[in-house]
């Protein structure tokens, strides 16, 4: 592992009752995202604003602090992503540091994604380019932003940075 760059905030605690620790990422988020509005490339980064039934919380930040269980389906908390929200908008923002591995990589269905990887800290962020029509502007569209837990996830980037657009 590397030496843990300088703009790379610390991870944040997650444990307690549910309630404090949401509403504790979700404060992160909001600083974050919607009042820092970060960009990348000069492009605005939008995420996904949807809030779903019974739910105070857009739909982006569900996916940056939890997994989909693939028996039930559901989103389940998961502590290693959620304890690095943060550093999310700080890799975006430092994404040409040397550690910060960058590439555009298409996806099945012809999606072109760029993927931000902090390879020795496990953690990477994938955004879309989109074009808003009636805007006639060009955006990154955050898709999510997770820990990198194993070694097949690992292997499965390393494969996509050789297949990278060049």
């Amino acid at each position: 592992m590397g030496e843990k760059p300088d703009w790379l905030p610390d991870i944040v605690s997650v444990d307690g009752e549910w309630n404090e620790v949401v509403a504790k990422l979700y404060k992160i988020f909001e600083k974050d995202f919607k009042q820092t509005k970060p960009t990348f490339n000069g492009k605005e980064i939008w995420w996904d604003r949807r809030k779903l039934e019974d739910s105070v919380y857009e739909e982006a930040f569900w996916h940056l602090i939890t997994t989909q269980d693939s028996t039930t389906g559901d989103r389940l908390l998961d502590n290693r992503r959620a304890e690095r929200l943060n550093w999310c908008v700080p890799i975006i923002f430092n994404a040409d540091d040397k550690a910060v591995k960058v590439w555009d990589f298409k996806e099945a269905g012809a999606y072109l994604r760029t993927y931000l990887w902090l390879e020795d800290f496990d953690y990477a962020i994938v955004l879309e380019k989109r074009t808003i029509r009636y805007r006639y502007q060009e955006i990154y569209f955050l898709i999510t932003a997770f820990h990198v837990d194993g070694e097949s996830r690992r292997r499965n980037l390393r494969k996509k940075y050789e297949k990278r657009e060049r």
